[in-house]
């Protein structure tokens, strides 16, 4: 499995083979990672940094192509910018594990030819504050892009998620759907902004935003059949950052163990 391991040394360990090449490029004291995927593959990205982190990365995506990415991040402060290009007929799947410090990223995902798709599942724990900027541009037809970002808050935390679509006129047949979701188990503010900039009639397109505490029916339900509030919310909050989650649930796991025991 491709794998590449960013720690204090900048990257530790990359283990690649043929179907990815990569580059790296520094310019203002920050680091340029440059991927091209030239045949279907996965990826498998940690970060654990103590130092403050400023990264950008870029994943070119050729055609025909399909290519599924872990990107796992914890301990320090982050500040990132990726950039994806996908070509025609080319597929990206990408699941986000964060539990950091600190955090502000940017995604821009370009769908730059027919029958490009994305899949795009974020889940973090904020215990200070996040900020995820994602853009997402359908550049040709038959374009489609499934954005989920869920959140818990607590402690110091903050988190704000800003989504923006697009769609240009005559860019047809495209589907367009995002899914924002934070549980706020403090009283500090978060954020959503979910945006759709659709200029074209011939789209489907959905997005919804939701912040707010557990579900106060589902904790009613569970405390009536004899489970107490805590390990009610526990478990309530157990199976929100494990929904839509296909690998990686020991990892999301262990994450839950750390802070509902």
């Amino acid at each position: 499995m491709n794998k590449i391991i960013i720690s204090e040394s900048n990257i530790e360990q990359k283990n690649l083979d043929a179907n990815i090449e990569l580059k790296e490029t520094n310019k203002d004291e920050i680091k340029t990672i440059k991927l091209d995927v030239l045949k279907s593959t996965s990826l498998t990205i940690i970060y654990n940094r103590a130092k403050k982190t400023k990264l950008n990365i870029e994943i070119n995506i050729n055609k025909d192509v399909f290519l599924d990415i872990i990107d796992i991040k914890t301990n320090g402060k982050y500040k990132l910018i990726y950039k994806y290009n996908l070509e025609e007929n080319s597929k990206l799947n990408i699941v986000k594990i964060n539990d950091v410090k600190e955090t502000k990223e940017t995604q821009i995902i370009n769908l730059n030819k027919q029958n490009a798709k994305v899949n795009y599942i974020l889940k973090t724990v904020a215990k200070e504050e996040e900020k995820y900027d994602l853009m997402i541009y359908h550049n040709a037809k038959n374009t489609q892009s499934n954005i989920i970002n869920h959140g818990v808050n607590i402690e110091d935390g903050k988190i704000k998620f800003d989504v923006s679509s697009f769609v240009p006129n005559k860019i047809k047949n495209c589907v367009v759907d995002q899914n924002n979701r934070i549980i706020n188990l403090t009283n500090n503010k978060c954020e959503i902004w979910p945006n759709l900039f659709i200029d074209e009639y011939d789209v489907i397109a959905n997005h919804s935003a939701h912040i707010g505490k557990c579900n106060e029916e589902k904790l009613f339900y569970l405390k009536s059949r004899g489970i107490n509030e805590k390990d009610a919310e526990s478990l309530l909050i157990k199976g929100f950052l494990m929904q839509k989650l296909n690998t990686q649930k020991d990892t999301m796991e262990n994450i839950i163990k750390k802070y509902w025991r």
